[in-house]
Protein backbone atom coordinates (compact mmCIF):
# COMPACT_ATOMS: atom_id res chain seq x y z
CA UNK A 1 0.00 0.00 0.00
CA UNK A 2 1.36 3.29 -0.87
CA UNK A 3 2.05 5.71 2.28
CA UNK A 4 0.15 9.09 2.22
CA UNK A 5 2.13 11.85 2.08
CA UNK A 6 2.15 13.87 5.37
CA UNK A 7 0.97 17.26 3.24
CA UNK A 8 -1.84 15.56 2.07
CA UNK A 9 -2.73 14.56 5.68
CA UNK A 10 -2.58 18.33 6.83
CA UNK A 11 -4.91 19.59 4.03
CA UNK A 12 -7.69 16.94 4.93
CA UNK A 13 -7.44 18.02 8.32
CA UNK A 14 -7.39 21.76 7.61
CA UNK A 15 -10.60 20.89 4.98
CA UNK A 16 -12.30 19.32 7.64
CA UNK A 17 -11.18 22.28 10.65
CA UNK A 18 -12.79 24.71 7.92
CA UNK A 19 -16.01 22.28 7.27
CA UNK A 20 -16.61 22.31 11.30
CA UNK A 21 -15.67 25.86 11.74
CA UNK A 22 -17.86 26.70 9.19
CA UNK A 23 -21.21 24.87 10.31
CA UNK A 24 -20.54 26.18 14.20
CA UNK A 25 -20.13 29.72 12.44
CA UNK A 26 -24.02 29.44 10.73
CA UNK A 27 -25.70 27.53 13.90
CA UNK A 28 -24.27 30.67 16.09
CA UNK A 29 -22.36 28.59 18.33
CA UNK A 30 -19.14 30.93 17.86
CA UNK A 31 -20.88 34.02 18.70
CA UNK A 32 -20.50 34.23 21.95
CA UNK A 33 -16.26 33.74 21.59
CA UNK A 34 -16.33 36.31 18.38
CA UNK A 35 -18.02 38.76 20.67
CA UNK A 36 -15.74 38.48 24.14
CA UNK A 37 -12.87 38.78 22.08
CA UNK A 38 -13.64 41.75 20.07
CA UNK A 39 -14.08 43.32 23.80
CA UNK A 40 -11.21 42.18 25.08
CA UNK A 41 -9.17 43.79 21.94
CA UNK A 42 -11.06 46.85 21.93
CA UNK A 43 -9.75 47.40 25.45
CA UNK A 44 -6.04 48.45 23.89
CA UNK A 45 -7.72 50.85 21.21
CA UNK A 46 -5.32 53.63 21.37
CA UNK A 47 -4.74 56.76 18.77
CA UNK A 48 -1.16 55.21 18.11
CA UNK A 49 -2.22 51.69 17.59
CA UNK A 50 -5.63 52.41 15.55
CA UNK A 51 -2.88 54.64 12.97
CA UNK A 52 -0.91 52.05 12.36
CA UNK A 53 -3.35 49.17 11.85
CA UNK A 54 -5.27 51.23 9.39
CA UNK A 55 -2.34 51.26 6.89
CA UNK A 56 -2.30 47.81 7.42
CA UNK A 57 -5.64 47.22 6.90
CA UNK A 58 -5.43 49.34 3.66
CA UNK A 59 -2.88 47.78 2.61
CA UNK A 60 -4.78 44.49 2.29
CA UNK A 61 -7.37 45.98 0.10
CA UNK A 62 -8.15 45.54 -3.24
CA UNK A 63 -6.38 48.75 -4.57
CA UNK A 64 -3.66 48.01 -1.59
CA UNK A 65 -2.79 44.85 -2.79
CA UNK A 66 -2.51 45.43 -6.55
CA UNK A 67 0.00 48.31 -6.11
CA UNK A 68 1.81 45.88 -4.20
CA UNK A 69 1.35 42.96 -6.68
CA UNK A 70 2.78 45.65 -9.18
CA UNK A 71 5.72 46.54 -6.66
CA UNK A 72 6.37 42.78 -5.88
CA UNK A 73 6.11 42.11 -9.65
CA UNK A 74 9.00 44.50 -10.38
CA UNK A 75 11.44 43.65 -8.02
CA UNK A 76 11.01 39.77 -9.53
CA UNK A 77 11.35 41.07 -12.88
CA UNK A 78 14.89 43.75 -11.33
CA UNK A 79 16.00 40.35 -10.49
CA UNK A 80 15.04 37.87 -13.35
CA UNK A 81 12.45 35.63 -11.21
CA UNK A 82 9.17 36.15 -12.83
CA UNK A 83 8.64 32.44 -12.99
CA UNK A 84 8.54 32.28 -9.38
CA UNK A 85 6.07 35.47 -9.54
CA UNK A 86 3.34 33.51 -11.40
CA UNK A 87 3.20 31.37 -7.44
CA UNK A 88 2.18 35.18 -6.04
CA UNK A 89 -0.38 36.21 -8.66
CA UNK A 90 -1.89 32.58 -9.02
CA UNK A 91 -1.81 32.36 -4.81
CA UNK A 92 -3.30 35.73 -4.28
CA UNK A 93 -6.36 35.78 -7.20
CA UNK A 94 -7.34 32.23 -5.71
CA UNK A 95 -7.62 33.44 -2.40
CA UNK A 96 -9.45 35.90 -3.22
CA UNK A 97 -11.98 34.21 -5.35
CA UNK A 98 -12.35 31.54 -3.23
CA UNK A 99 -13.61 33.97 -0.19
CA UNK A 100 -15.43 35.96 -2.19
CA UNK A 101 -17.80 32.71 -3.30
CA UNK A 102 -17.30 31.74 0.28
CA UNK A 103 -18.90 35.06 1.70
CA UNK A 104 -21.89 34.88 -0.65
CA UNK A 105 -23.07 31.38 -0.19
CA UNK A 106 -22.31 31.74 3.60
CA UNK A 107 -23.64 35.30 3.79
CA UNK A 108 -22.50 35.82 7.14
CA UNK A 109 -23.56 39.70 8.33
CA UNK A 110 -20.39 41.73 9.33
CA UNK A 111 -20.29 42.42 13.20
CA UNK A 112 -22.85 45.04 14.46
CA UNK A 113 -20.08 46.87 16.31
CA UNK A 114 -17.99 47.57 13.23
CA UNK A 115 -16.57 51.48 13.68
CA UNK A 116 -14.76 51.81 9.96
CA UNK A 117 -17.09 51.81 6.83
CA UNK A 118 -17.17 48.19 5.62
CA UNK A 119 -19.68 46.84 2.66
CA UNK A 120 -20.41 43.16 1.87
CA UNK A 121 -20.28 40.03 4.20
CA UNK A 122 -17.90 39.04 6.61
CA UNK A 123 -17.18 34.91 6.69
CA UNK A 124 -14.58 34.77 5.46
CA UNK A 125 -12.48 37.70 5.72
CA UNK A 126 -10.99 38.77 2.60
CA UNK A 127 -8.41 41.40 3.46
CA UNK A 128 -6.97 38.48 5.46
CA UNK A 129 -6.82 36.38 2.76
CA UNK A 130 -5.31 38.29 0.74
CA UNK A 131 -2.29 39.28 2.83
CA UNK A 132 -1.91 35.53 3.66
CA UNK A 133 -1.83 34.69 0.05
CA UNK A 134 0.28 37.52 -0.75
CA UNK A 135 3.07 37.63 2.25
CA UNK A 136 2.34 33.98 2.57
CA UNK A 137 3.87 32.97 -0.19
CA UNK A 138 6.50 35.73 -0.65
CA UNK A 139 7.73 33.85 3.03
CA UNK A 140 7.46 30.20 1.33
CA UNK A 141 9.58 31.66 -1.73
CA UNK A 142 12.38 33.12 0.52
CA UNK A 143 12.54 30.20 2.48
CA UNK A 144 13.41 28.06 -0.38
CA UNK A 145 15.63 30.53 -2.58
CA UNK A 146 16.76 33.19 -0.43
CA UNK A 147 19.77 32.88 1.67
CA UNK A 148 21.84 35.06 3.92
CA UNK A 149 21.36 38.00 6.87
CA UNK A 150 18.31 38.97 5.00
CA UNK A 151 16.65 35.89 4.59
CA UNK A 152 14.89 35.42 8.13
CA UNK A 153 14.31 39.30 8.84
CA UNK A 154 11.90 38.51 5.39
CA UNK A 155 10.33 36.02 7.03
CA UNK A 156 9.90 37.39 10.02
CA UNK A 157 8.36 40.96 8.50
CA UNK A 158 6.19 39.04 6.71
CA UNK A 159 4.95 36.85 9.23
CA UNK A 160 3.96 40.38 11.42
CA UNK A 161 2.31 41.66 8.73
CA UNK A 162 0.01 38.41 8.23
CA UNK A 163 -0.74 38.83 12.15
CA UNK A 164 -1.32 42.61 12.06
CA UNK A 165 -3.70 42.21 8.90
CA UNK A 166 -6.13 39.55 10.40
CA UNK A 167 -5.52 41.88 14.05
CA UNK A 168 -6.51 45.08 12.71
CA UNK A 169 -9.64 43.08 11.15
CA UNK A 170 -11.21 42.46 14.20
CA UNK A 171 -10.02 45.63 15.83
CA UNK A 172 -11.92 47.95 13.37
CA UNK A 173 -15.08 45.66 14.41
CA UNK A 174 -14.47 44.76 10.38
CA UNK A 175 -14.87 40.89 10.90
CA UNK A 176 -14.97 38.11 13.79
CA UNK A 177 -12.27 36.22 15.33
CA UNK A 178 -14.11 33.12 13.31
CA UNK A 179 -13.83 34.79 9.93
CA UNK A 180 -10.26 35.84 10.11
CA UNK A 181 -9.60 32.17 11.43
CA UNK A 182 -11.32 30.99 8.57
CA UNK A 183 -9.08 33.06 6.10
CA UNK A 184 -6.28 32.13 7.85
CA UNK A 185 -7.12 28.08 7.65
CA UNK A 186 -7.87 28.70 3.46
CA UNK A 187 -4.45 30.28 3.39
CA UNK A 188 -2.84 27.43 4.62
CA UNK A 189 -4.55 25.14 2.38
CA UNK A 190 -4.10 26.89 -0.85
CA UNK A 191 -0.26 27.33 0.45
CA UNK A 192 0.37 23.85 0.60
CA UNK A 193 -0.75 22.99 -2.36
CA UNK A 194 1.31 25.66 -3.89
CA UNK A 195 4.55 24.17 -2.08
CA UNK A 196 4.12 21.17 -3.66
CA UNK A 197 4.03 22.35 -7.15
CA UNK A 198 6.69 24.28 -6.20
CA UNK A 199 9.09 21.63 -5.05
CA UNK A 200 8.13 19.75 -8.09
CA UNK A 201 9.14 22.44 -10.27
CA UNK A 202 11.89 23.71 -8.45
CA UNK A 203 13.27 19.78 -8.25
CA UNK A 204 12.67 19.54 -12.21
CA UNK A 205 15.09 22.82 -12.50
CA UNK A 206 17.61 21.08 -10.18
CA UNK A 207 17.95 18.55 -12.30
CA UNK A 208 17.98 19.74 -15.22
CA UNK A 209 21.38 21.68 -13.98
CA UNK A 210 22.72 19.07 -12.85
CA UNK A 211 22.37 17.39 -16.34
CA UNK A 212 23.90 20.24 -17.81
CA UNK A 213 26.89 19.92 -16.07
Amino acid sequence: MKKIKKEYIILIILLMVFIVLSILVLQGKMDVIDELFFKNIIKIENNSLTSILRIITDLASTIGIMVLLLITGLIFLKHKALSDFKYVIINVFSGVVLVTILKNVIGRIRPVWKWIVQDGFSYPSGHTISAFMLYGTLMLLVYKKVHGKFRKPLLIGFGVIIFLTGFSRIYFGAHYLTDVLASIILGCIILIISNIFMNKEFNNDKNKDRKAI
